[in-house]
């Protein structure tokens, strides 16, 4: 009898010591019980696992990035670095305002030396002095361009003003600065009528762009635009983009469901795609605003942290960072990188628009410093192929400097 009682005094206290144990796991192990397969899923691809409770607004307003992890250490000290860059106007016409940066930044220090020099490019050109502002930040400079009287056959450019500043930028920090200049030129020029040329857009200063890596590229499958899409370069660059990412959806359901379509002369092609793009010779296209907003509808009826930003106006830095990241990005050229010139405007709510031609629209999935290259899907070539790294960014900035990333999102809080 009394082993029989020790016997059960003992498998009793056996019992209470595994639910310890098992307890004791269970909250040691909360972050990774259920759940693991599928937050290793989202480690592998980059992706924080969606709030099943708050889903994505469908307003983008309302959403933001999930910002990229700097793979920069953090000591606590200012590391030198150089950078450089261009803005410039996209007039369609051989008359451009151009911004030429560098920014430098000496060890130790939490500030970076910024310096921006503003040219004009141009051909034939008569023209009086006028005056010119230059923004950088939230400060303000004024230029006088000189009297023009050039005649040349082929375009050369002339720096009118020169500006230094210091920029606050501590360690660790990447500052996305404001530049944009105007200069007061009216008048027709190559046949288009100008009220002013101005460029504008930002550039990122930090120790960060400084380190980008010599050259990156992302696997990625092209899907070509024909037969179906003759003129529907821009919806099936984001078809090539979403298939990237992992949507199963074609170009033509893209284009036939969530394309906004308006008529040419009667619509901006920053609202719509001008023309069905079902149709050859009868439609021309759209810009950045409408691939985004076509992005944004698809993905806001989709179970996904995705969705898509525009990124018109960046620096070129901006885009190999996304690339590096993993990002591959939609840009704006002009077919086989040809100098664009503006054709057939049209008057839209009071606002002369002029179409750029010949406006293409590619994927942006690789770069090489060393070889001074880019890699492109291109929706009218069968496979990837690389385009001279220096033309590729003139052609894009004419393009006004274009871009649309899809990239891992939250809800704004508050």
């Amino acid at each position: 009898m009394k082993k029989r009682i020790l016997l059960i005094l003992l498998s009793a206290l056996l019992f209470l010591s595994s639910c310890e144990a098992v307890r004791a796991g269970t909250d040691t192990d909360t972050e990774h019980s259920g759940d693991e397969t599928e937050t290793s899923v989202y480690e592998e691809n980059t992706q924080s696992p969606p709030d099943a409770d708050k889903p994505l607004p469908t307003d983008p307003e309302l959403y933001e990035e999930i910002p990229h992890e700097d793979a920069l250490p953090v000591t606590g000290t200012s590391e030198p670095f150089e950078l450089s860059g261009t803005l410039r106007s996209a007039t369609g016409t051989s008359l451009e305002l151009i911004i030429e940066w560098r920014a430098v930044r000496k060890r130790g220090e939490e500030f970076a030396a910024f310096v921006a020099e503003v040219s004009i490019s141009h051909k034939a050109l008569v023209y009086p002095s006028a005056m010119g502002t230059l923004s950088i930040g939230d400060k303000n400079f004024v230029f006088r361009s000189p009297y023009y009287e050039y005649y040349r056959n082929t375009a050369d450019k002339s720096m009118v003003y020169s500006v230094s500043t210091d920029i606050p930028c501590e360690a660790g920090e990447t500052v996305k600065l404001g530049i944009s200049a105007r200069w007061n030129f009216s008048g027709t020029y190559e046949n288009t009528d100008i009220d002013a040329v101005t460029v504008g857009g930002y550039v990122p200063v930090g120790e960060k762009y400084a380190s980008l890596e010599r050259s990156a590229s992302l696997e990625t499958n092209v899907i070509l635009q024909n037969p179906e899409l003759p003129e529907g370069c821009e919806v099936t660059s984001l078809a090539i983009l979403l298939n990237y990412l992992g949507f199963d959806v074609s170009h033509t359901y893209l284009a036939d469901n969530y394309l906004p379509i308006g008529e040419a002369g009667e619509a901006s092609y920053y609202e719509y795609n001008l023309g069905n793009p079902r149709n050859a010779g009868q439609a021309w296209g759209c810009y950045a605003p409408v691939i985004l907003r076509t992005a944004n509808d698809y993905l806001s009826g989709r179970d996904t942290d995705y969705r898509a930003y525009n990124y018109t106006g960046c620096d070129a830095s901006e885009l190999y960072m996304q690339v590096q990241t993993g990002n591959p990005v939609i840009v704006w050229i002009t077919m086989g990188l040809a100098e664009p010139y503006t054709k057939i405007p049209w008057t839209v709510d009071g606002e002369k628009l002029y179409w750029k031609y010949p406006l293409h629209c590619v994927v942006l999935c690789g770069y090489d410093f060393d070889a001074g290259t880019v890699t492109l899907a291109d929706p009218l070539k069968a496979e990837l192929y690389k385009k001279d790294m220096k033309l590729f960014e003139l052609r894009w900035q004419q393009m006004e400097a274009q871009a649309v990333v899809i990239k891992h999102s939250r809800a704004k809080s508050g």
